[in-house]
């Protein structure tokens, strides 16, 4: 387990919590008013409270090991797994929660922090052509199979847009406040992926489905706001349903109810999808700080011509309240 406590960057044993390594978050030595996100206008703080903590692979190593650590909103270090600093980086502002992918095949991450795409050195390839508000949630990936990989973000005010690898801005819809995003098989008779989001304008809790070249399909006021909207493979027919929250059905790529909770007095302040049963369906986990309750679909794993449906999710250590939630389309042979 990784966490910053009493500004320090801790390394802990997963079942023991005991400490294995350590180290002093930096110090913060930036003008005040060059710092975005100061609520007084001075730095609260001597040493970085950090903001967000995030596993990249900026070394090329076999697997993930660097540790990316931000402030709210300017600033970005990653560290190797020894706490040697690799790079840090500045540049308006970083968003919520940074993405990591290596776009150029050369085995290393690049970081896409709020507008700007980060080398895996840390030197600056582009940014978007924007300063007003910041990137809340970002996908990178396929969403369509004759497409090249894009990058879809949410960015508040300035809306949700689709680039391309090199920072061309695709399709730009400023439909309100957007706030969160996932992409899934939501509507399966269609070619490629939906595009889900939330809006608030005016009312908290709209939601709308796009189409894999972000063109808008449907809008929808919901009745709660604080949607997850997290793809959910409920019944491993290839279709992803929609996780709002612990108070509403989940729904189709249509917008319309298709699983509802029991009446059984669950909480509803706190929901995620996870597989825990290892079968590749998910489960539904609601919970609060006085109990949790755990919804799993009944019978067994569909099997379709040979194969189940074993899409691919964000990995369980980058799990963060602020990441754009993916179902990538796959399938997986019965006897691999």
């Amino acid at each position: 387990m990784i966490a910053v406590l009493n500004f320090r960057l801790c390394i802990l044993d997963g079942r023991t919590g005991q400490v294995l390594k350590e180290m002093e978050t930096p110090v913060i030595t930036d003008p005040p008013e060059k710092i975005i996100g100061l609520v007084s206008g001075a730095h609260p703080f001597k040493r970085l409270n950090a903001d967000a903590i995030r596993i990249v692979n900026v070394s090329g190593k076999p697997r993930p090991s660097d540790i990316l650590i931000k402030d709210r909103y300017t600033r970005i270090w990653i560290y190797d797994s020894d706490f040697h600093l690799l790079w840090s980086f500045s540049k308006y502002n970083t968003g919520h929660f940074p993405y990591s992918i290596d776009i150029d095949n050369d085995g290393k991450d690049e970081i896409f922090s709020c507008y700007n795409m980060i080398d895996h050195d840390g030197s600056l390839l582009w940014s978007l052509p924007s300063e007003n508000d910041h990137t809340d949630e970002i996908i990178i990936g396929r969403f369509h199979p004759e497409d090249e990989e894009r990058i879809a973000i949410v960015s508040g005010w300035e809306g949700f847009m689709l680039l391309d690898l090199a920072g061309n801005v695709l399709i730009k819809d400023v439909n309100g406040h957007a706030q969160r995003i996932s992409i899934g098989n939501f509507i399966p008779e269609n070619d490629g992926l939906e595009i889900c989001t939330t809006t608030f304008w005016g009312n908290n809790g709209i939601i709308y489905m796009h189409d894999s070249d972000g063109n808008e399909l449907w809008a929808k006021e919901m009745r709660n706001n604080g949607n997850l909207i997290s793809p959910v493979n409920w019944d491993g027919s290839g279709q992803d349903l929609i996780l709002l929250n612990g108070k509403d059905d989940m729904i189709d790529g249509y917008g319309r109810e298709a699983v509802t909770f029991p009446d059984d007095g669950h909480p509803t302040l706190t929901a995620e999808v996870l597989d825990i049963t290892g079968d590749n369906r998910d489960e539904i986990i609601l919970w609060d700080r006085k109990k949790m309750y755990v919804y799993t679909p009944s019978g067994v794993t569909k099997t379709i011509n040979g194969k189940i449906y074993t899409p691919l999710k964000y990995p369980d250590y980058n799990a963060s309240n602020y990441r754009g939630e993916y179902s990538f389309t796959k399938w997986t042979d019965v006897h691999s």
